[in-house]
């Protein structure tokens, strides 16, 4: 104890007497059971208000930490190595220590401002690279979420939308160690008692429980659902045969709606999203085998494959804001840049299959801020963080119902990425591709008359 109890005395700038006499006689029912009785704490906000702001747990934790029950509580967590963890209600960060000494990528995540900044003394003095987090946004694919002692704390109303959210931090086969106190409220009455909802919570998500009692992310949410948007009642005959050759990953599913506007169809597409990434596919375009892989592979919330327009110029739909206007967006296609990167693979334009193709990758995503929905990669997450409609047409706007949900996904915080490596064919009276964008843009230098277009 004496190491933590010095640690704490040089963030707290009393001597180590004085720490170590405050961490010997804490009582939280006489310290922080009163702050919190003293305190607002029926709304969530209120609730998240007490935990950002306590300093009381320096001084629990401290104590807590070093007891022998607690070690016993995570050591089958000292066992792993090499794994991506995330603690939440990580505390002082002593158990992110002891993860990252033993080699594993740990993020420690905690809203209470004293106990982050004296976890962040405790790293830097160490030396670790814990990356430290104050949400969930942009995390995936981790491979154990650590809670120790953390869902009791949890607002009833806050309970299940943050159990989704953590589903979609976990990779596939990622699990949740949990170790949560629901009782105790006589001396602890800021632990709620989920006992009766909290497990059923998580098997409604997908979670399957383990003996050991550790939340396995399982297949019902891994995967994609593929959504199709058919023009008529019926899928064209080469839809059909792009699906057949698509590379999908195991237990991916797909939802075919007939468009009744294109929003219309997309937005029901999305309320019976039940897997963790949706992949848009129009039925006007044509596809190579492996095009989702590819998107797939770079890990990003929100990623467009490269579809030139049907009609008028066939420009990159892939585009750049602007400027505002007379109460609308203008938006630039970046057709500069695209051009650029295709021409290094001229000599691959030919083995396209209908316009089709997977080119060599790029050295980078392009960041952008609207894309087609056509050819269209998303993350689950993003659909939960924005209010429906997600998809809106306006007729005021030359640009479609993806335009608004470009923006609204930015508006929630998530970049927009697109891979020109992705290249697909636009079914008009032909087949519009590289090629026919290519005989466009070397007629003349650039600037070409590139059209834009127009979102309100």
């Amino acid at each position: 104890m004496e190491m933590i109890v010095n640690e704490l005395a040089r963030f707290l700038g009393i001597s180590g007497e004085e720490a170590e006499r405050q961490v010997r006689d804490y009582k939280p029912e006489e310290q922080l059971t009163v702050e919190w009785n003293n305190s607002p704490h029926e709304t969530p906000a209120e609730i998240r208000e007490f935990y950002r702001k306590t300093d009381k747990y320096l001084i629990e934790l401290t104590q807590w930490n070093n007891k022998k029950a607690f070690w016993d509580r995570v050591s089958p967590l000292l066992f792993y190595r090499n794994k991506k963890i995330l603690e939440i209600g990580a505390g002082i960060g002593t158990l992110s220590i002891a993860l990252a000494m033993n080699g594993n990528e740990v993020t420690f995540f905690d809203i209470n401002e004293p106990n982050c900044a004296f976890a962040r003394q405790r790293f830097q003095d160490r030396l670790l690279p814990i990356k430290m987090v104050e949400n969930l946004n942009g995390l995936k694919n981790y491979d154990i979420i650590v809670a120790i002692d953390f869902f009791e704390h949890i607002h009833p109303e806050e309970l299940r939308p943050l159990i989704k959210d953590l589903s979609h931090v976990l990779g596939d086969g990622g699990f949740i160690f949990e170790r949560s106190n629901w009782y105790q409220q006589q001396i602890l009455p800021m632990h709620y008692d989920h006992s009766s909802t909290f497990y059923k919570i998580t098997e409604e998500l997908g979670f399957t429980r383990r003996a050991n009692g550790d939340l396995v992310k399982g297949s019902p949410t891994a995967g994609v659902q593929v959504g199709v948007i058919t023009a008529g009642d019926s899928m064209k005959n080469g839809m059909v045969k792009a699906l057949m050759l698509m590379d999908l990953p195991p237990h991916s599913t797909l939802t075919i709606k007939q468009r009744g506007g294109a929003d219309f169809a997309r937005n029901s597409i999305v309320k019976e999203l039940n897997k963790d990434w949706l992949f848009f596919m129009d039925s006007d375009q044509t596809f190579a085998p492996d095009a989702l892989k590819r998107l797939l592979s770079w890990n990003v919330d929100i990623v467009s494959g490269l579809v030139f327009q049907r009609g008028g110029l066939p420009e990159p739909m892939i585009y750049k804001y602007e400027f505002e206007k007379d109460k609308g967006h203008f938006y630039r296609s970046m057709a500069e840049v695209i051009g650029d990167y295709l021409l290094q693979h001229k000599e691959l334009w030919p083995t396209a299959v209908n316009g089709a193709i997977v080119l060599p990758p790029a050295q980078g995503l392009l960041e952008c801020d609207g894309v087609s929905a056509g050819c269209l990669l998303v993350h689950r997450r993003v659909f939960d963080a924005i209010e429906p409609p997600w998809f809106q047409w306006n007729e005021d706007a030359t640009a479609g119902e993806d335009f608004y949900f470009c923006r609204k996904a930015q508006e929630a915080g998530f970049k927009i990425f697109a891979d020109p490596s992705v290249v697909c064919g636009h079914i008009s009276q032909y087949i519009r591709s590289i090629e026919h964008f290519h005989a466009w843009a070397m007629k003349e230098p650039f600037p070409w008359p590139v059209e834009g277009v127009k979102d309100v």
